[in-house]
């Protein structure tokens, strides 16, 4: 059985047909699925699901790009959807400074980035508050991530995901604790350096993940992803790891229910 550690059941993709979905899942070998939050509105929309469908959990969190949006005392709310028991760890937060409007001038994308470390800073914070892990957002800010990272060492763990980056940088994440999350991007044809990189990487310091229904593996690349694909990954995993795909799945799985906090 797998474990689906990263998708956006919330989102108006999954509106019409959202338990045939799941039930796909399921059928497939899916023995859980976390839906992710990106900012209080979706982190509800997440609890809601995670209500209704025994299969789905949530995790809570402010998205990078959704920082200069929250209010100065989001902390508060965030903690109380925290409680919730099926809530299992927080995220996605981090920093991402990929690409701002650049009609905002350099003062306001500064402030934004800053806006972003504060909502970063305080999550975690908050993170280590309640002690549960939490899962990173990072886009063109990998030095500054591990930075704002650094002080928790030890406190919490984060899972970097949607991982592609090289050997170096998973062995940073490793030597601060964390681990990384691989989704579909590994099926792609351009993605030769990322897969070189998932063959360094230990069986036990990553998780599988699609990121729908975003970044949907080949051969289904251009349509919808869904949980269901996190099997389609795992065949890609075991070929260019070299082993069964029942070892993805149970390492993976074992890494996932020791991260998550199913058991809360």
């Amino acid at each position: 059985m797998f474990i689906e550690t990263h998708a956006h059941l919330d989102f108006p993709q999954f509106a019409k047909d959202l338990e045939e979905v799941v039930e796909r899942a399921i059928a497939s070998g899916i023995d859980k699925i976390i839906t992710i939050g990106t900012n209080l509105k979706s982190s509800r929309r997440a609890i809601g699901i995670a209500e209704k469908i025994p299969a789905v959990w949530a995790a809570v969190g402010i998205h990078p790009l959704e920082a200069h949006e929250v209010s100065k005392d989001f902390e508060k709310e965030l903690l109380e959807l925290i409680d919730h028991p099926k809530v299992v760890a927080l995220g996605e937060m981090g920093l991402d400074f990929h690409k701002f409007d650049p009609s905002l001038g350099q003062e306001q994308i500064e402030a934004r980035k800053k806006r972003q470390r504060e909502v970063f800073e305080l999550q975690l914070s908050l993170a280590a508050q309640v002690h549960l892990n939490v899962i990173i957002h990072q886009r063109d800010a990998f030095e500054e991530t591990l930075v704002v990272l650094a002080p928790y060492r030890d406190k919490i763990k984060g899972v970097f995901h949607c991982f592609v980056g090289g050997r170096e940088e998973a062995k940073r994440i490793f030597d601060q604790g964390h681990l990384v999350s691989f989704t579909g991007i590994v099926t792609f044809p351009n993605a030769a350096q990322l897969r070189e990189t998932l063959k360094s990487v230990p069986l036990d310091k990553f998780m599988l993940e699609t990121d729908c229904p975003f970044l949907a593996p080949i051969p289904h690349r251009g349509k919808r992803a869904e949980p269901a694909h996190i099997t389609r990954i795992a065949e890609e995993v075991a070929k260019i790891k070299n082993v069964s795909i029942e070892e993805v799945a149970q390492y993976t799985s074992l890494t996932a229910s020791s991260f998550f906090a199913f058991q809360k």
